[in-house]
C-alpha cells in the first residue's frame, strides 16, 4: 500500500509541475492568439484527447476511479448520465479560464500561478454555505494568504492590478467548479465527467471567440506549441494522473503536492520568461504559500470532508 502511495504521489507532483509550467505557454501564447481562441482550442482538443483515455482506464478495473461508493449512490458509467454534470463542468471552467487567460493580457505568468493558487483556500470557505464544516486552521491559512495577496498586489501598476483582480475572480470561479466536480463525482464516472466538461469549455471558448474576438486559423498555427503543450500536458496527462493518484494518495498530502504549483508556476516564469520579482513579491507569495499549507494542514487534522 506504502508503494502505491508513493507512485500516487509521484504523479500528483508532476500534475502540479505540468500545471505550473502551463502558465509559461499561455503567456507566451497571448502575443499570437486572442484569449478565448486559446481556450477553444486547448480544452476541445484536450477533450478529444481524453476520449481514448477513458476507454483504456474503464476497461482497467483495478485503477477505475470510484469515489463516493460508500455514499450509497451507484456510479453512472454512460457518457449520457455524465453530459448534463458534465456541461455543468464546463461552464464553470469555460468561465474561469476566460478571466485566467485574459489576466495574462496583463500581470505575469508567476504572479497569474500564485494567485490561482487561492482557489485551494476558497474552496472551504464557499463550502460553509453547503453546509460543509471548517475549523480555525482554515480563517488562519487565509488571513495569511490575503496579507500575502496584499504583499503581492502592486497598487501603483493599474494594468497588472486589472490582471491580478482578474486571476483572483477566476480563482474564486475554479473553487465553485471544485466543488461542484466533489459532488458530481460521487454519482458519475469521473473521467467521463472531465471529457465532457474539457469539451463543452472547448466549444464555449469557440462560441464567446466568433462573438467578441477577431481570431484567424493563422494565429492558432503561430501559437501551435503553446496549445499543444496545454491539450497534451496540461488537460490530458495532468488531469489523468490526477484522477490515478486520488485513489491512493494520502488527502493531506495530496493538497501540499497541489499547491506547489503555484511555486512551480513562480520559477518556470523566471528560468523561461526572466520574469523578476521583488523582495517584498517574494514575501507575499511566501505568504500565500504558508497560508495554503496551514489552512490544509488543519482541514486534515480537524475536520474531514
Amino acid at each position: 500500500m506504502k508503494r502505491k502511495q508513493v507512485h500516487a504521489e509521484i504523479l500528483l507532483l508532476l500534475a502540479a509541475l505540468f500545471w505550473g509550467i502551463a502558465f509559461v505557454p499561455q503567456k507566451i501564447a497571448m502575443a499570437h492568439i486572442e484569449p478565448l481562441a486559446f481556450n477553444a482550442w486547448r480544452f476541445f482538443l484536450g477533450g478529444l484527447l481524453l476520449v481514448p483515455v477513458v476507454y483504456w482506464l474503464s476497461s482497467r478495473r483495478d485503477i477505475r476511479i470510484q469515489p463516493g461508493e460508500e455514499g450509497g449512490h451507484r456510479i453512472k458509467f454512460t457518457w449520457r448520465a455524465c453530459l448534463p454534470g458534465g456541461a455543468i463542468l464546463g461552464f464553470w471552467l469555460f468561465l474561469g479560464a476566460a478571466l485566467q487567460q485574459a489576466s495574462l493580457l496583463y500581470t505575469t505568468a508567476g504572479r497569474a500561478g500564485f494567485i490561482t493558487g487561492f482557489y485551494l483556500l476558497l474552496v472551504p470557505v464557499i463550502g460553509l454555505s453547503l453546509g460543509h464544516r471548517t475549523n480555525r486552521w482554515t480563517w488562519g491559512g487565509i488571513a495569511l494568504a490575503l496579507l500575502g495577496l496584499y504583499w503581492l498586489a502592486d497598487f501603483s501598476e493599474e494594468s497588472q492590478l486589472v490582471g491580478d483582480l482578474m486571476v483572483f475572480a477566476s480563482a474564486f470561479v475554479f473553487a465553485v467548479q471544485v466543488l461542484s466536480a466533489d459532488h458530481l463525482v460521487r454519482r458519475y464516472d469521473a473521467l467521463r465527467l472531465a471529457c465532457v466538461q474539457f469539451l463543452v469549455c472547448g466549444l464555449l471558448s469557440a462560441v464567446a471567440s466568433l462573438i467578441v474576438e477577431r481570431s484567424s486559423l493563422q494565429s492558432a498555427v503561430d501559437a501551435a506549441w503553446p496549445i499543444a503543450y496545454m491539450m497534451v500536458f496540461s488537460t490530458a496527462i495532468a488531469f489523468t494522473f490526477q484522477l490515478l493518484a486520488q485513489r491512493h494518495a494520502a488527502p493531506s498530502h495530496a493538497t501540499v503536492i497541489m499547491s506547489l504549483e503555484s511555486v512551480f508556476a513562480l520559477a518556470a516564469g523566471w528560468l523561461f520568461l526572466n520574469e523578476l520579482l521583488s523582495g517584498r513579491e517574494l514575501l507575499g507569495c511566501g505568504l500565500m504559500l504558508a497560508g495554503m499549507l496551514v489552512s490544509h494542514y488543519g482541514n486534515h487534522t480537524g475536520t474531514h470532508h
